[in-house]
C-alpha cells in the first residue's frame, strides 16, 4: 500500500529508470561490426564509421553480406534497413521481412562477416556481441526521452492525486506511450537485423501501446470533464471493437497489412477523441476552467496529432515516403500527452490564449517563410531568395502579428484616456467610501466579473483557482479586492489582466496619495491661517482693548485690519528686510507695552548686515514675538521687558526677558493655543525655543534662535 505521494513518486521514478536501463541494454546487446547502414536513393550505403576500417568510405554502396568464408551470402535490399516494418503494405511482406531479419541476425551472430560493395571490393569485419553507447543515434534517445517523460509525468500526477480516476487513466496512457516509444527505439535504430522473435515482440508491443493509448484517451474524454457523454455500453463496445481489431493485427488476419491493422485504429481513436473533446467543450460552456482545459488539449491534439498524421501516417497509407522519421514523430505524441495532463491537472490554464497565439504565429510564420522562399527560388538564386524571404517576413509579418495580438488577445475595453480619466475619478472622490465605490466600478468595467467583493489582504496581485479568481492588493487606503469569473464567466483571468492591474496600482496609488496630500495641504493651510489670525490679529485687537484713548484704540484696530490684509495678500509677496521688520515691530511693541504701563528696553545688534526673510519666515518670526509679548501682557504682571536681538554665526538670536511672575514652559503647566502655536512655529522655522524662569532676579527669560 502506497501511503504518501512522496513514496509513490520515488517508486515511479525508480521504476522508470529501471525500464529505461532495460531498453538501453536491449538496444546495446546487438552484434556490432563498426559501422551503420542507411538507405540513400534506393541503395544501402555506409552511413557512419565508428572504428578505423581500411577500404571503407562513407556513402559506399553495400551489396551483400556473408560469413567470413563467403558462405551464407545474402543480397541486401532496401527493406532490410527499413526503420519500421509497419511501412510494408501487406502482412505477407511483413512475414517475409521478419524471416529475412532472422536470417541476417543469424549471419551477424558469427565472429566475423564479409561485406561486399557494389564496386566489387569486399572486407572482412570483426563482429562484437555488443554495440557501444555512442553508436546509438539521436533518434533513439529522443524516443527514450519521450517514453520516460510520459511515464514520469503521468506517474507523478497520479501519485499526487491517486483518488481521481482521471489521473489513473493518464498514468496508463503514459505507460502506453512508454511501451510504444521504447520498443520503436530499439528496433528502428538496429544495426541491420534483430532476431525475428524479438523483433516481432517489439513490433507488437508498439502496436499494443498505440492501441491502448487511443482507448484510454477515448474513455477519458467520454467521462471528463463533465458527466458521462457516452453510455457505458457504447464505451464497452468501443473497447471490445478496438481489442478485436488489435487481435486481428497481432495474428495478421482479415486486414491487408500494417497500414490498416496498425494505423487506422489510431486514426479512428484520435478522431473520436477530437469529437468527444468538442462535445465536452459544448457541455462546459458555463465552466470556464473546464473549457480552458479542453482548449489546452485541443491545441496539443491539433499540433501533436495533425503533424505526425500528415508527415508519417498519411504517406504510409498513400504508399509514399514519409516526410519524417517515426522516432521524431513520437515527440508530437508527447505533446498530446502533456496537453492532456496539463488540462487534467489544470496547471496555468489562464496562459492558454497567449500560448495558442505564439504557437500558431510561429507555425504560420515558418510556413509563409518556406512558401515565399519556394516562390522566390524560381526567379532568384537559393541564397538570395532565402535572405529576401526573411526580410519580407520581418517587414510584413511581424507588424501584422503585433496587430493581430493587440486585437485578439487584449481584453481591455477602456482606452488609455478613458482609463486615465476613471483613475482620476477614483482619486478625486469626496471621501473614502465614495473612492471605494468608484474603484469597484472601474474594476467591474474592466473585467466584468460575476463576483466582485472585498478580499483578504495580499501583497501583490495574483491569479488563483486556475484563472477563476484575481486578487488585487490593498492600495492607497482602498480595500483588497477579489474578482471571480471574468467577462460574466466566459473566460479566465490571464497574465495580461494581472499585468494590467500591476501597472494600474502604482498610478492609482500616486493619484490617490496626491489627492490626499492636497487635502492635507488645504487643512494645514486653513490651520495656518487660523493660527495667524490668532497670533497677529489677536495681539493687535488685545492692544486696542487696553487702550484708554479712543484714537489709540482706532489706530490699533486699523493695524489689525492692515495685518489681516497682509495675511490675505502676503503669500504672493517677496522677501522682507529684517531691519524694516524690526523697526516696525519695535514701534508696535512699544505702543502695546506702554498701554499697559510696561517699560520696554530694546537692544538690536545686527550691525550693517543685509538680511532678507521670506514671507513664511517673517510671519512665523513676528507672530512668535507678538505671542510672547501678548503672554507677558496678559499673565506676567511685569513692569519691565528687555528685548535683545543679535546675529550670531548666521543665526538670529532673540532674547525676551521680563520681571514678572516667571514661566519655564514646562508641559506640566497649562498649555493653551498660544504656547502650542509657539512650539509649532518654532518647528516650522527649524528654530529652538527655550523658556527659563528666573527665581532670583524674578521674571522669565525666553530665547528664540533660528538659522537664516
Amino acid at each position: 500500500m502506497i501511503k504518501t505521494p512522496f513514496v509513490a513518486m520515488w517508486g515511479i521514478l525508480l521504476t522508470g529508470i529501471m525500464l529505461t536501463l532495460l531498453a538501453v541494454m536491449t538496444a546495446l546487446y546487438q552484434p556490432w561490426f563498426g559501422l551503420t547502414l542507411a538507405l540513400d536513393k534506393q541503395h544501402i550505403v555506409v552511413d557512419t564509421i565508428n572504428m578505423p576500417l581500411r577500404g571503407v568510405q562513407q556513402g559506399q554502396i553495400v551489396q551483400s553480406i556473408a560469413s567470413a568464408d563467403g558462405r551464407n551470402r545474402i543480397e541486401l535490399v532496401e527493406q532490410d534497413v527499413m526503420e519500421d516494418p509497419d511501412q510494408l503494405e501487406t502482412y505477407p511482406q511483413s512475414k517475409q521481412f521478419f524471416s529475412r531479419q532472422d536470417y541476417l541476425a543469424g549471419v551477424l551472430r558469427q565472429r566475423q562477416i564479409s561485406m561486399q560493395f557494389a564496386n566489387g571490393n569486399s572486407i572482412v569485419l570483426d563482429v562484437k556481441p555488443r554495440r557501444p553507447v555512442n553508436s546509438l543515434p539521436m533518434v533513439f534517445w529522443v524516443q527514450i526521452l519521450v517514453g520516460l517523460s510520459s511515464f514520469l509525468i503521468g506517474g507523478w500526477v497520479w501519485g499526487m492525486s491517486r483518488k481521481r480516476y482521471t489521473t489513473l487513466i493518464l498514468f496508463i496512457a503514459g505507460c502506453c506511450i512508454m511501451a510504444a516509444a521504447f520498443s520503436a527505439a530499439i528496433y528502428s535504430t538496429r544495426i541491420l537485423a534483430l532476431p525475428a522473435p524479438l523483433f516481432e515482440l517489439l513490433s507488437n508491443l508498439n502496436h499494443t501501446g498505440a492501441a491502448l493509448f487511443g482507448i484510454v484517451l477515448v474513455l477519458l474524454f467520454s467521462n471528463y470533464p463533465t458527466a458521462r457523454l457516452l453510455p457505458p455500453r457504447l464505451q464497452l463496445l468501443f473497447v471490445v471493437g478496438t481489442f478485436c481489431w488489435w487481435l486481428c493485427d497481432m495474428f495478421k488476419v482479415f486486414f491487408s497489412g500494417p497500414p490498416i491493422g496498425a494505423f487506422v485504429p489510431l486514426l479512428i481513436a484520435l478522431s473520436i477523441i477530437l469529437l468527444l473533446s468538442w462535445w465536452q467543450y459544448r457541455k462546459t460552456k458555463y465552466d470556464p476552467v473546464a473549457q480552458a482545459a479542453l482548449r489546452w488539449f485541443g491545441l496539443s491534439l491539433m499540433l501533436g496529432a495533425g503533424i505526425p498524421v500528415l508527415l508519417v501516417s498519411m504517406p504510409n497509407l498513400l504508399d509514399i515516403d514519409a516526410a519524417m522519421s517515426q522516432g521524431y514523430a513520437f515527440l508530437f505524441f508527447l505533446l498530446i500527452y502533456v496537453g492532456v495532463v496539463q488540462g487534467v491537472a489544470r496547471y496555468r490554464l489562464f496562459e492558454l490564449e497567449s500560448w495558442i497565439f505564439r504557437i500558431l504565429f510561429y507555425l504560420l510564420g515558418a510556413f509563409l517563410l518556406v512558401l515565399l522562399d519556394a516562390l522566390l527560388v524560381m526567379v532568384l538564386s537559393p541564397l538570395m531568395s532565402l535572405s529576401l524571404a526573411i526580410l519580407i517576413c520581418g517587414l510584413v509579418w511581424l507588424p501584422v502579428r503585433g496587430w493581430l495580438q493587440a486585437r485578439l488577445l487584449q481584453r481591455k475595453k477602456l482606452s488609455d484616456s478613458e482609463l486615465f480619466e476613471r483613475i482620476l475619478q477614483v482619486s478625486f472622490a469626496v471621501n473614502e467610501q465614495e473612492r471605494q465605490l468608484q474603484w469597484k466600478a472601474l474594476l467591474n468595467d474592466l473585467f466584468q466579473p460575476l463576483n466582485l467583493e472585498i478580499g483578504e489582504q495580499e501583497t501583490h496581485s495574483q491569479i488563483e483557482d486556475n484563472g477563476l479568481v484575481l486578487y488585487i492588493p490593498q492600495v492607497a487606503g482602498l480595500a483588497a479586492m477579489r474578482l471571480s469569473y471574468p467577462q460574466q464567466g466566459r473566460r479566465l483571468f490571464s497574465e495580461y489582466d494581472q499585468q494590467l492591474i500591476q501597472n494600474l496600482l502604482p498610478f492609482l496609488a500616486q493619484a490617490v496619495e496626491s489627492r490626499v496630500a492636497y487635502d492635507n495641504g488645504v487643512r494645514e493651510e486653513r490651520h495656518r491661517i487660523a493660527r495667524d489670525l490668532h497670533d497677529d490679529l489677536g495681539a493687535k485687537l488685545l492692544s486696542g482693548l487696553y487702550q484708554k484713548d479712543v484714537d489709540q484704540a482706532k489706530q490699533a484696530i486699523r493695524q489689525a485690519i492692515a495685518e489681516m490684509r497682509t495675511i490675505v495678500n502676503g503669500l504672493l509677496g517677496t522677501g522682507v528686510e529684517l531691519n524694516v521688520i524690526l523697526q516696525e515691530f519695535e514701534q508696535e511693541v512699544a505702543t502695546r507695552l506702554q498701554s499697559c504701563g510696561i517699560e520696554l528696553n530694546w537692544q538690536q545688534k545686527l550691525g550693517n548686515a543685509h538680511i532678507t526673510l521670506s514671507y513664511a519666515q517673517y510671519r512665523h518670526y513676528i507672530s512668535m514675538l507678538r505671542e510672547i509679548i501678548s503672554n507677558i501682557m496678559k499673565y506676567a504682571n511685569a513692569q519691565r521687558v528687555i528685548i535683545d536681538i543679535s546675529l550670531v554665526d548666521s543665526q538670529l538670536v532673540s532674547v525676551i526677558c521680563d520681571d514678572g511672575n516667571g514661566f519655564d514652559g514646562q508641559t506640566g503647566q497649562s498649555e493653551g493655543n498660544g504656547l502650542k502655536n509657539l512650539r509649532e512655529r518654532a518647528t516650522e522655522l527649524s528654530a529652538t525655543l527655550h523658556f527659563q524662569s528666573l527665581p532670583e532676579a524674578k521674571g522669565s527669560r525666553i530665547e528664540l534662535i533660528f538659522p537664516l
